[in-house]
Parts: C-alpha cells; structure tokens; sequence
C-alpha cells in the first residue's frame, strides 16, 4: 500500500468510548506531551532514558545571549541537515538530535572567544520535527508533533480509543524518507520503500513489546474498521434498511428486521440481486416469500450484498382498497 494514498486519508478525517476506557489508559501510561495536550502518568511503562526533546529538521527555535541583543536570534530555522546559522560564527552550526541544554551549551562554548562568561539559553517556539497522524476508526482521528519518545498505546490514548467501528488491527505506515533522530545521531532519509507494521489491537492493549512500538516521525497509524458484511432491504416493507451478516441471517429473518411487508404485497415475486462470486456481474434469484411463509419451500441465507426487493402491491389491489375506503366514507349532509 503506497504512503501517499493512506496520508490522503489522513487529511479528510460512534460509538462514545466508556468513560473508564479512558480513565484506564489514562492511569496506566507515562506521562506524555505533544502541542498543548497533557495526562497524567505513572511510573509502569518504560521508555528512554531521556525524555528531553531533541531539536529536529524543520523545528523553529529562539537563541537568547543573556544581555546580548546584538548575539541574540529568534525565529531560527533548523534546516533539513539539522544545521542552523549563527551569528558571528562561520558555517552551519549542528542543531539536530540536541536537547535544548545541550545546544545552548554548545553554542556558549562557541560565544566565549567574543564574551567573558556567555550565557546561552535555547528554547523551542515550533514543533515541526516529529508529525504523526492517526487515521480510521478511532474517537478522534488527527495529527499531532511529538515532543518527547512516545509508544503506540499512549497515542491510541489521545485519539480517545477505538470508535465502535474498530476491528482488531492496528498498522503503522512508516516512512523511512524522513530524517529522524536516534538518541544523538541524525539519521538522514533512505530511498527504502514505505515500511509497513501489523500489530494486533488486543496485544497493544496488553503492552507487548512488539505490538507497542515507539512511534517514529512521519509515522501514520490506521485503525482498521471490523468487517461489516451487509445485506440490503429495499421495497414494499415497513423500513427498508442494510442487515447485518455479522451472524447469519435468512430472507425471513431480514424480512422481519426491516418491519415486515406491507399489506397487498406480492410475496411470490421477491427477487434477490447476488453478486457472482469474482466477477462484477450480478444474477437473480426469484423467490416465493408465499411459500417459504407456509413452509413449502427452504428459507434462504442471505449473502453479503445481497439486495432483497419486495415488489409493492399490484394496480388492481390498490384500486380495490380506494373502492372499499370510499364506499365506507359517510357521505356529507347539505344545509
């Protein structure tokens, strides 16, 4: 499945997920930042060392020279190499897969063949370095920039959790075309194509190692719908309505579900519109409701698509009830 054609589905993005479904997650995760969310935390779940942000490609950054305005920069730029431009130093200064401690740091070292004692303080105005996007059959599907190492379960947190919808797989849609940090190295992008992941809902929940992966920059994450198999009620019933084949369901049972058939309809010309099983063609099964209702002939399973029609009373059958209705209608007496 190609990258592009799964991130279009990011870009359009009911069952309300039980309070204590969210509560649980809640409690059991670490804590964990991305723009302007929070939730609390608990020591169980283990993940790096060093939750400090590490700048990124693409981040915006501002450098303050205490009681230095002339040194001072705001709105820097880290470019695609991790590098940004200083002043009154030559070259591309690396920025990438540093901490905001670590860079400033680096950069008073740097400052003090013009200054006796600098001090250098570096701070994150935007973060552009790690976007992930979750997609499909979850409460709220979105895109959020990762501030700090996070696992799948905790960002299956933030979209609320699986909607009613959600089936029993998760997959992660990585793409190794996009620069990324490990612990202090830049690793630049690679001409590999799109990686894709399968993880198993149900071992995520569980916290198993494989099945909660820490999620990478640029990574999309799709919950997968169940699979809905449904017949279709059309015609001269109560409420014409798709059945589900979640379990299996006869022309009868179908019938019932959608209300039951209207008086005068003609039972013995149900037709069934069946798909040819690998082919786009559709055949035709006519269908005697009549006598499958006084058991003389076998009920029918209902396939997925099935389109069940039942033809509507016939013309003389009409006529005949707007006869009898207006032979029964008092007749207006005059003043």
């Amino acid at each position: 499945m190609k990258f592009k054609a799964i991130y279009d589905e990011a870009v359009n993005g009911k069952f309300i997920l039980p309070t204590i479904f969210v509560l649980i997650l809640s409690l059991t995760l670490g804590s964990h930042f991305v723009r302007g969310q929070q939730a609390s935390s608990t020591p169980e779940i283990k993940i790096e060392k060093n939750e400090n942000y590490r700048i990124g490609p693409g981040d915006v950054i501002d450098v303050i020279v205490v009681k230095n305005e002339m040194l001072s920069q705001v709105g820097i730029q880290v470019s695609n190499q991790g590098s940004i431009q200083l002043k009154m130093l030559d070259g591309d200064f690396p920025a990438a897969c540093l901490t905001e401690r670590e860079l400033a740091d680096q950069i008073r070292e740097k400052y003090k063949k013009y200054l006796l004692q600098p001090y250098v303080n570096v701070a994150v105005r935007e973060f552009n370095a790690n976007p992930v996007t979750f997609i499909g059959a979850v409460q709220k599907p979105g895109s959020f920039q990762l501030q700090r190492p996070m696992r799948l379960l905790e960002l299956l947190a933030l979209v609320n959790g699986p909607s009613a919808a959600a089936g029993e797989t998760l997959q992660i849609i990585r793409n190794p075309n996009i620069a990324r940090c490990e612990q202090k190295t830049l690793v630049t992008p690679t001409e590999s194509g799109d990686e894709l992941l399968t993880v198993s809902l149900a071992k995520t929940l569980e916290r198993d190692e494989k099945a909660n992966p820490f999620i990478q920059p640029g990574d999309i994450i799709r919950m997968l719908e169940a699979d809905l198999t449904q017949a279709y009620i059309i015609g001269s019933v109560k409420s014409a309505m798709p059945i589900n084949l979640k379990e299996p369901v006869t022309l009868t049972q179908a019938i019932a579900m959608a209300g039951g058939t209207i008086p005068g309809s003609q039972l013995e010309k149900v037709k069934i519109t069946r798909q040819v099983t690998g082919t786009l063609e559709n055949t035709t099964i006519a269908v005697n409701l009549k006598e499958i209702n006084e058991r003389k002939a076998s009920d029918i399973l209902l396939q997925p698509n099935d389109v069940v029609e039942v033809p509507g009373p016939k013309k003389s059958f009409l006529k005949d009830l707007l006869k009898g209705l207006l032979q029964r209608a008092p007749i207006p007496l005059g003043f």
